[in-house]
């Protein structure tokens, strides 16, 4: 195995959404990292022991099953409690709620993957912030504009 293949960073995505799932995948792997991609809270349990992931973007409701459980056993888990968890959501979900469940973070969907991007390096090569917010320096299309604002 070489080197950079060694360090690369290792990113598990759990979402019973097939196309959403392929379209993280291609865009996380031309950032360089190395995806696992699962469709079922289980199959994201047996690719974890495996996979050993750096970070998971985990959906709150996969195929009706609470994605916050498996986010709650990973924190409370000697072996998995540093692995940072991204949970997603279509639903109106506060960020307080996701982290009772030891969430570093919550996202809304649809997701905008260069914020999306953003906030994967940020949580897996985190940086002294010199005052400004990152978030701020990227550019969102207008039809983006658009659906926050109506």
């Amino acid at each position: 195995m070489r080197e950079q293949e060694k360090n690369r960073k290792r990113i598990l995505i759990v979402d019973d959404d097939l196309d959403l799932l392929m379209l993280l995948e291609r865009r996380l792997k031309k950032e360089n990292y190395e995806i696992e991609t699962a469709a079922s809270l289980p199959e994201a349990e047996e690719i974890i022991a495996t996979f050993s992931p750096h970070l998971l973007l985990l959906d709150v409701n996969v195929n009706g099953e609470d994605g916050r459980q498996l986010c709650w056993r990973l924190k409370k888990s000697v072996i998995y409690k540093e692995v940072k968890v991204l949970m997603m959501s279509g639903y109106d979900y506060s960020i307080g709620r996701a982290a009772l469940f030891g969430a570093d973070n919550l996202l809304p969907k649809p997701l905008h993957t260069d914020i999306l991007i953003h906030l994967v390096d940020e949580h897996l090569n985190p940086k002294p912030r010199n005052g400004v917010d990152p978030l701020l320096l990227i550019k969102i299309p207008k039809e983006v504009h658009k659906t926050v604002d109506h």
